[in-house]
């Protein structure tokens, strides 16, 4: 993929293409924005213009923005660009924390991979990049999820940062920049990128009929790349969600634990066929991902209550199930809803410490019953 395929990132794009052209290329970058918004595609992408090999990536300086969009880019036939094409370009490096699991140390390959440890990135980074090119004239480091990486990691990085040896280029891909220290920042160049517009995403998904695909678009804040991997959990996302809108809106008291038993099976569930669609990754972190989606759910639910308790029926991400929205939005009112969002962030924070996994969704419904904001119908 070239930059010209990239859709609905025009700026960001705009802005790789003028450094590009002006030879006035940053060290370091941080892609900033939301999962599954083209960040990882868009620095491959830019990686391959890096390295290409052809001088057909070059533009004069009085090019017009339209040449600009058709001319700045990888040629596409150069020995670089069709090895960055099949995933083993001996100069573009992809650092994530799975590494951990093919680390040649014993101690790091024992470990679950939460943060990104300051083993992979010695290992994989600070080691690799002191090698010169082998096939291009420079080397180009990804880093995903960079917001994982704990203090000790990045300090490690800082160094590198300022002065990259070998004519290299690091792109931090990060999706909550606060978790960035001030010092990792400021030696990057930050690039944010924006949501996808609905209708884009809904043309994206021509596998779903147009009511799913809104929801989809709607609940992962316009990611295409979540919505494209909802689609393909099993059994359907989209129907687990229809019957958790369901359950909510008739919650009682002495629903609490097998109302809680049904989201760890269903969390586990969508884990499990997760897993299959990215063998990769670690069954530990996915599992805490699915059941941040249920928690993700309460607050849309709750946040689509709150909107129509004020007379806004627009924009729902729950459109589908107004019924349901308005028996909880009638049910709890707009102060118990922001409660209950509260406990949902909290249970977040539960569910990243590794807080039991059954008990983490009793107690944000036992939370509900507690404030009173659930009445028994007995």
């Amino acid at each position: 993929m070239n930059l010209s395929d990239i859709f609905c990132q025009d700026r960001a794009v705009e802005a790789l293409r003028r450094a590009h052209q002006t030879g006035r290329l940053a060290h370091a970058y941080i892609f900033d924005g939301i999962d599954g918004i083209g960040k990882f595609t868009t620095a491959k992408a830019f990686a391959k213009l890096l390295l290409c090999q052809s001088d057909q990536s070059e533009i004069s300086p009085q090019g017009s923005s339209t040449n600009l969009k058709s001319q700045i880019d990888s040629c596409g036939q150069c020995e670089s660009c069709r090895m960055i094409d099949a995933d083993n370009h001996p100069d573009f490096h992809h650092i994530y924390k799975e590494l951990c699991k093919v680390s040649r140390e014993p101690e790091l390959r024992s470990k679950q991979p939460i943060d990104l440890p300051i083993g992979v990135i010695r290992e994989f980074f600070i080691e690799k990049i002191q090698v010169k090119p082998s096939l291009s004239t420079s080397k180009v480091f990804v880093i995903s999820e960079s917001e994982k990486l704990n203090i000790a990691s990045q300090n490690a990085l800082l160094k590198v940062l300022e002065e990259p040896p070998n004519k290299s280029f690091i792109i931090l891909l990060c999706s909550k920049l606060d978790n960035l220290l001030p010092t990792t920042k400021s030696r990057s160049q930050i690039v944010h990128f924006g949501p996808l517009s609905e209708e884009k995403i809904i043309e994206k998904l021509p596998e779903v009929n147009q009511t799913e695909a809104k929801f989809f678009a709607r609940f992962t804040n316009g990611s295409l790349g979540q919505s494209e991997l909802l689609t393909k959990l099993q059994p359907s996302f989209y129907a687990i969600k229809k019957e958790f809108v369901k359950k909510f809106s008739i919650f009682q008291i002495g629903d609490v634990v097998d109302f809680s038993q049904w989201i760890n099976s269903s969390a586990g569930e969508l884990a499990e066929s997760w897993m299959k669609l990215k063998a990769a990754s670690s069954k530990a972190d996915l599992g805490r991902a699915a059941r941040k989606i249920f928690v993700s759910l309460f607050i849309s639910v709750l946040s689509d209550a709150m909107r129509v308790s004020l007379g806004g029926e627009e924009k729902l991400t729950n459109f589908d199930q107004l019924a349901e929205v308005k028996t909880i939005s009638q049910r709890f009112g707009q102060l118990g809803c922001a409660d209950i969002i509260e406990v949902c962030y909290q249970t977040i924070r539960f569910i990243d410490a590794s807080v039991n996994e059954k008990l983490v969704f009793e107690h944000l419904l036992l939370n509900c019953t507690e404030s009173g904001i659930i009445k028994s119908s007995i």
